[in-house]
């Protein structure tokens, strides 16, 4: 008889695993594919929304603004996205009434992570099953965090999570060039990996850009214009 779903989630397996923790990352990997790619002049965040046929798509939203200079984009369980998000707004607004300016990624990052990691150790609270990525600025700089449901965190040059993502991680990886050629080249990768026919109502995207310093949401006539790019190629 197997006892293992009853023990503690903060025990660990006779591995050295946090088993709450692996079943969150695979609650993640399972979800819709999310991209992230970064470069000089900017960050782009991509998601799929994989909705059933009934649900307005336009009203799903896969990425999400923190505050004016930090974007956010994830794969797996919605409902634990949301609050995910409700902690970041949090964080970056009590930064900036201390400070007088929203705080740099890697700072704000440092912070969630730190809270992601309290869920998987307080009794009566599980491991977010999501895997997030953020975009935003280090002391000027464009920069691409990702943060797994353990609490661990990376940032690289291209972030990506969901089904499909070794692929499009190689994919993109291979093409890194300017802020504009990225979204061209996200919008490849997903048609390419995402596993279903991807038309621009099924992606939702967001860019920081250098230059302004500031975090954008696409519409989707926005979106259309990054797909119309994508034909004219």
């Amino acid at each position: 008889m197997d006892f293992g779903r009853e023990k503690p989630v903060t025990l660990f397996s006779s591995e050295g695993n946090l088993g709450q923790c692996d079943n969150a990352l695979r609650a993640a990997a399972n979800g819709s594919l999310s991209i992230g790619a970064s470069a000089a002049d900017g960050v782009v965040l991509m998601s799929f929304r994989d909705v059933p046929p009934l649900v307005i798509k336009e009203e799903v939203k896969k990425v999400f603004k923190i505050c004016d200079t930090i974007g956010c984009t994830y794969s797996g369980l919605q409902p634990d996205c949301r609050i995910q998000v409700n902690i970041g707004c949090q964080i970056a607004e009590e930064y900036y009434d201390v400070y007088g300016r929203y705080p740099d990624v890697d700072v704000f990052t440092a912070h969630f992570s730190s809270v992601v990691q309290e869920y998987t150790q307080k009794s009566g609270y599980r491991p977010f099953g999501t895997l997030m990525i953020f975009a935003g600025p280090v002391k000027g700089v464009p920069r691409l965090y990702q943060v797994d449901p353990s609490g661990s965190y990376q940032t690289a040059d291209v972030c990506t999570s969901g089904i499909g993502y070794s692929e499009a991680k190689k994919f993109i990886k291979r093409r890194l060039e300017s802020l504009d050629d990225n979204m061209v080249n996200c919008v490849s990768s997903m048609r390419e990996f995402a596993g279903k026919e991807v038309h621009p109502e099924d992606i939702d995207i967001g860019v920081y850009y250098k230059t302004k310093n500031v975090f954008k949401t696409f519409t989707l006539d926005e979106v259309k214009e990054v797909f119309d790019s994508l034909s004219k190629n």
